[in-house]
């Protein structure tokens, strides 16, 4: 089964419910064959975006193409989309096979060459043996699987799921995570793919648009997002992060508000700006003394990490994560530590 992706672009787009904005000068690229994750709490635009492109919501401006056409006034059973939903939308009364070639008799395909297109979708998604039950005799993730191959059984060009792994549990979510790329690379379409869980875009990217108020933030790939956000808003979305004052810059060294004086190049820094660094970033220095002592007011065990909530000497709070080898236990709370940084690891934020 192959698919050669296509390429989409979103021109300022713009769409509205009454009084609520939820697109706004919504602008985008996604080359063909891309994995390109929408991240976003809710309401920040995501979805309508993809409903948009999919032709289940009209916009009030802007345009959108395939290819380089524009198709915003094609309706949807033109444009070539295939869909996963949450919910897997499947047939209750429909076996497994029968959900799958559906797309197939919608498009005319004869009943032989559909079944043996569903069949072949199905060994994809390794369910052959389950061709003849019914849905309600599968679980989640048989389900999940199911909703895959009939979103993928007509090879459409563009393929877009919408938190298509919400309902499942932590363990399934990962497995079916790493299938779903891996059905991607064997099928070549473009899929754009919406989620508010920051891990599981960064799993599954080649390229993410973290979207707030129905415009995107800022594109790029999951290294460039997470190493070098260039808001706030970013930095304290993707993945977990201190974010920081500039105090004051000097030659050779640098003043963090709350945290003290840092030796180190900050000319790279603005006084009053904000940084921010990674938790893992922050080293700590355990019954040492040193020039920013600390006290643990927090402790999180993740079984090979632990994240640890320093406080130092006027309350200002920063996260530092360090890894644990088998045996080493967490230190307990108010335990005096000495931290530091590098002020190469800093990461300038623009607002």
């Amino acid at each position: 089964m192959t698919s050669a992706g296509a390429t989409i672009d979103f021109k300022n787009v713009r769409k509205t419910y009454g009084k609520f904005v939820a697109l706004e000068d919504f602008s985008m690229r996604v080359e063909g064959g891309e994995f390109m994750t929408l991240l976003g709490a809710s309401g920040s635009g995501k979805t309508t975006a993809l409903n948009s492109l999919a032709g289940f919501v009209d916009i009030d401006g802007g345009e959108i193409l395939i290819d380089g056409v524009p198709i915003t006034k094609l309706p949807t059973e033109k444009r070539d989309i295939g869909m996963v939903f949450q919910n897997y939308s499947l047939f209750p009364h429909r076996s497994v096979i029968r959900n799958i070639s559906f797309p197939l008799e919608m498009r005319g395909v004869a009943r032989d060459e559909a079944r043996r297109r569903s069949f072949k979708a199905l060994e994809m998604v390794r369910l052959d043996s389950l061709a003849n039950r019914m849905p309600h005799e599968l679980s989640g993730g048989q389900k999940q699987r199911v909703a895959f191959a009939r979103a993928v059984v007509f090879e459409p060009r563009v393929l877009l799921m919408d938190e298509p792994l919400g309902a499942l549990d932590l363990k399934l979510r990962e497995t079916l995570q790493l299938e779903i790329k891996e059905y991607q690379r064997q099928i070549g379409c473009t899929v754009i793919y919406v989620t508010h869980d920051q891990s599981e875009a960064l799993t599954l990217s080649d390229r993410m648009a973290v979207m707030d108020k129905g415009r995107v933030l800022q594109i790029g790939t999951p290294e460039q997002l997470y190493d070098r956000p260039q808001s706030r808003f970013v930095a304290g979305f993707v993945g977990s992060n201190n974010i920081l004052k500039v105090q004051s810059v000097e030659e050779g060294f640098m003043t963090l508000e709350g945290l003290g004086r840092f030796k180190g190049d900050g000319r790279h820094l603005i006084p009053g700006g904000f940084v921010s660094i990674r938790p893992e970033l922050i080293t700590i220095r355990h019954g040492g003394s040193g020039a920013h002592m600390a006290h643990l007011s927090e402790a999180v065990f993740f079984g090979n990490s632990v994240r640890y909530i320093l406080r130092a000497a006027d309350s200002k709070e920063i996260s530092a994560i360090e890894h644990r080898r088998p045996g080493q236990d967490v230190l307990p709370l108010g335990t005096a530590v000495a931290f530091d940084l590098d002020t190469s690891d800093l990461v300038p934020l623009l607002d």
